[in-house]
């Protein structure tokens, strides 16, 4: 097989991967949120927005935006430190927590969805082609967060431009 034609298809299964996610948000009729932000506030309760941006390789203004909205939508609240009164620690709302956990399980679907019929000796034979690739592109050790907040970065100041 050609190597343009897996290349086709890796962004093909990716596309319709995001697709299905976006489908079942639909049909559940969900907000949209930043996942990885609501997981790290759900299981770092107290956290600063600080320690989000490192954590999500992301700036501190482009969390400082989503806590806001987020904060406006009900599902996440701002408590003054009362070691530190400058800061602002963060916890997930009952609210935030069930729509954070509801999309886990929509990810966990669409992922079950995705591998259905796949052996465990493919499975590990697709791990080896992928770290082959991650090894190929530098990034056998770098973090998703690492790679996509760099990513949403860079898109952030080409709209800017």
């Amino acid at each position: 097989m050609q190597i343009e034609e897996l290349s086709k298809k890796m962004a093909l299964v990716n596309a319709l991967r995001r697709t299905a996610l976006n489908r079942e948000r639909e049909r559940l009729n969900q907000k949209l949120i930043p996942v990885p932000l609501m997981a790290y506030i759900l299981e770092h309760p107290g956290c600063t927005q600080g320690e989000i941006a490192d954590f999500l390789y992301i700036s501190a203004a482009s969390v400082a935006t989503s806590c806001k909205r987020l904060e406006k939508e009900g599902l996440i609240e701002r408590r003054v430190d009362p070691v530190n009164r400058r800061k602002n620690q963060l916890f997930v709302t009952e609210e935030g927590r069930e729509l954070t956990l509801q999309k886990r399980a929509m990810l966990d679907r669409v992922n079950a969805l995705a591998f259905a019929g796949i052996d465990e000796g493919d499975a590990r034979a697709f791990a080896r082609v992928l770290d082959k690739m991650l090894d190929n592109l530098g990034g056998r050790d770098l973090s998703p967060n690492q790679v996509f907040g760099s990513l949403m970065e860079a898109d952030k100041r080409k709209e800017k431009k």
